[in-house]
C-alpha cells in the first residue's frame, strides 16, 4: 500500500508527458498549489530553483518558471523520468531556462540553490530534507509539500515532527498535499 500515490502520479504524468489535452488538464491540479508557493517563498526571476522529484511530467518546476522567470533545474533518481521530463521541456520549448538531471536529493549539493522545492513523493523524505537544509546557504528557502496525515502512510514518511518547525506554511485544503512548509536556513 505504501507509494500507491507517488505510482499513480507516475503513470498519470507519463501519459501528460506524451499528450497535451491530458498535460493541461492535470497541470489544472498544480496551478494554484505553486502560486501559493511561489507567494509562500517569494520567489524572483533572480532565485536558481532546485526541485527534487521531478517525475516524468516536472508541472512545479515547470510552473515555477512559468510564474517567476527563475531558472529551474529539476532533479529525479529514476532515469526513465528524466528522459521523459527532459523531451516535454524540448516541447514546451524551456530547454535554456529548466534543466533536468538524473541525481537523488541525497546526493545533490544544493549550495547553489536560493530555493529548494521537495515533493511530496521524495523518498526518504526526512533524511533529504536534513541533507537540504545542512547543506544549503544561509537564507535559502526550503519548500517542503507534506501529505494530509490521513494519507502519510501512502507515502515514505516516518516521523513528520522533523517539519514542524518551519517559517511558514500554505495549506492546501483539497488535496492530497495538506501543506506545503517553508524553512529559512539562518
Amino acid at each position: 500500500m505504501v507509494k500507491v500515490i507517488p505510482r499513480t502520479t507516475k503513470v498519470l504524468e507519463r501519459l501528460a508527458a506524451k499528450n497535451t489535452p491530458i498535460y493541461r488538464t492535470l497541470s489544472l491540479y498544480y496551478k494554484k498549489l505553486v502560486r501559493e508557493e511561489v507567494t509562500l517563498a517569494n520567489i524572483q526571476a533572480t532565485d536558481k530553483v532546485l526541485c527534487i522529484g521531478g517525475g516524468p511530467c516536472p508541472f512545479s518546476g515547470i510552473l515555477l518558471h512559468e510564474y517567476t522567470g527563475a531558472h529551474v533545474t529539476i532533479i529525479d533518481n529514476d532515469e526513465c523520468c528524466v528522459c521523459i521530463a527532459k523531451g516535454l521541456i524540448e516541447k514546451l520549448g524551456y530547454s535554456d531556462s529548466i534543466t533536468v538531471l538524473h541525481s537523488d536529493g541525497n546526493n545533490i549539493s544544493p549550495e547553489d540553490y536560493s530555493v529548494i522545492h521537495m515533493a511530496v513523493q521524495v523518498s526518504p523524505m526526512e533524511k533529504v530534507f536534513c541533507h537540504l537544509r545542512q547543506g544549503c546557504r544561509m537564507g535559502a528557502k526550503i519548500l517542503v509539500r507534506l501529505p494530509k496525515k490521513t494519507l502519510s502512510n501512502l507515502y515514505s514518511i516516518n516521523d513528520l515532527s522533523v517539519f514542524q518547525s518551519c517559517s511558514g506554511k500554505a495549506v492546501h485544503s483539497w488535496r492530497n498535499v495538506d501543506s506545503t512548509a517553508l524553512f529559512i536556513k539562518s
